[in-house]
């Protein structure tokens, strides 16, 4: 009989398909969205999830972190389970926060190879799991129609790069979109992807400046691993991408040849669109090792084996951070706010005053002050907005 799963997501998303996929080769797996509890505050979300754990026997559970503050260190104290998994996609904002809150884990999922390097530099059991898409893999037959295939989020930087391409008279089908508009569908896309020779990634991070605790408005861009690179893999095309340290951790320069700069990426592109044997080359030494590597199964077995081990490493934190503290009391406090409920929302001031207990008093009195503000301020706003 398989063990039980539960994961929970932040809302419903096209990514949570294939995470539930990869969970359901080994576990029998349900799943929740924290956005469904709209009209519940932070104690009522835990003490249903707690309920819903004990009466269905759920041994595991999966906690979505990706851009999601609401599930942190204390949330995750909270859940009564046996065993308890970190995962996240894009971590390369949130890294400091996620750090935190994975001290209430007993292993961290990550997309990114050099993000969960990061994390074993912590101490943290922390493994690599692509999770991009699952089950998409096959014996690519289609004819190879489209020479440069892009697809993804167009910023500023990135129709530079995709401008100059067409200027240099590469034949470029472009299928990306704006923020906020919606892409091409799963299986639309997956077929223009088999019908290239080629996928550009491109990899620097969207926002115009880095949005995390270390580097505030300090660096303009990182270079991110993507797991379109995966993608086009198990696809059947070869894959020229934009520089990342994940990619260079993972690939060759002969499996993935990377650029830093928009006439370096032609002259990669060039030179193997004008070379068919070259391009041949290429395209199997990259997917033979992307299915050797990232098939659903092969991909998560690792992850089965570490999951299943009786006695996990934990990281023990000589403290929690001020910053840590005011996003968590905020996040906390903020669930369900209207005036209406106020004195609901008065009572979750017990949760933020253990979360407190071993600060400092200037740490406390912090705390506490913004938290009051943040209450009156608040309910008042979301009742307007609520009215409106």
């Amino acid at each position: 009989m398989k063990k039980k799963v539960l994961i929970i997501f932040k809302y419903p998303h096209a990514w949570n398909e294939h995470v539930i996929n990869r969970f359901l080769i080994y576990y029998d797996t349900e799943f929740l969205y924290i956005n469904n509890f709209k009209n519940k505050n932070f104690t009522e979300i835990v003490d249903h999830i707690n309920h819903l754990i004990k009466s269905k026997s759920i041994e595991i559970v999966v906690f979505d972190v990706d851009y999601f503050k609401f599930i942190n260190f204390f949330f995750i104290e909270k859940i009564n389970s046996n065993k308890k998994i970190l995962i996240t996609g894009d971590d390369f904002e949130f890294h400091e926060f996620h750090s935190v809150t994975a001290s209430a884990s007993d292993l961290v999922l990550s997309q990114c190879p050099l993000s969960v390097l990061k994390y074993k530099e912590k101490g943290y059991e922390a493994y690599l799991s692509n999770m991009e898409f699952s089950n998409i893999s096959k014996n690519n037959v289609d004819k190879k129609e489209i020479d440069v295939l892009f697809y993804g989020h167009i910023t500023p930087d990135r129709k530079s790069i995709l401008d100059y391409i067409v200027k240099e008279g590469i034949n470029l089908k472009n299928v990306g979109h704006e923020e906020k508009v919606t892409g091409v569908p799963k299986e639309e896309l997956l077929k223009l992807i088999s019908k290239s020779k080629i996928v550009l990634e491109l990899s620097k991070s969207r926002t115009s400046f880095v949005r995390n605790y270390a580097s505030e408005s300090i660096y303009k861009f990182f270079y991110l691993y993507k797991g379109k690179i995966i993608v086009a893999g198990l696809r059947g095309a070869a894959c020229v991408s934009e520089y990342s340290p994940g990619t260079e951790l993972l690939f060759r320069e002969d499996e993935v040849p990377t650029f830093f700069t928009k006439e370096e990426c032609v002259k990669i592109l060039k030179r193997l669109l004008n070379n068919n044997e070259l391009l041949k080359k290429y395209t199997n030494k990259f997917t033979s090792k992307v299915h050797n590597l990232y098939e659903d199964k092969k991909n998560f077995e690792p992850i089965y084996n570490a999951i299943e081990k009786l006695i996990h490493r934990r990281v023990k934190l000589i403290k929690i951070p001020y910053w840590y503290l005011r996003i968590s009391a905020k996040q906390i406090l903020l669930r369900n706010l209207k005036l209406s409920n106020l004195i609901e929302g008065i009572f979750q001031f017990g949760i933020i005053f253990k979360m407190i207990k071993n600060s400092s008093l200037l740490t406390k009195f912090l705390i506490v002050s913004e938290s009051i503000i943040n209450t009156l301020w608040y309910s008042f706003i979301f009742t307007l907005k609520s009215k409106k």
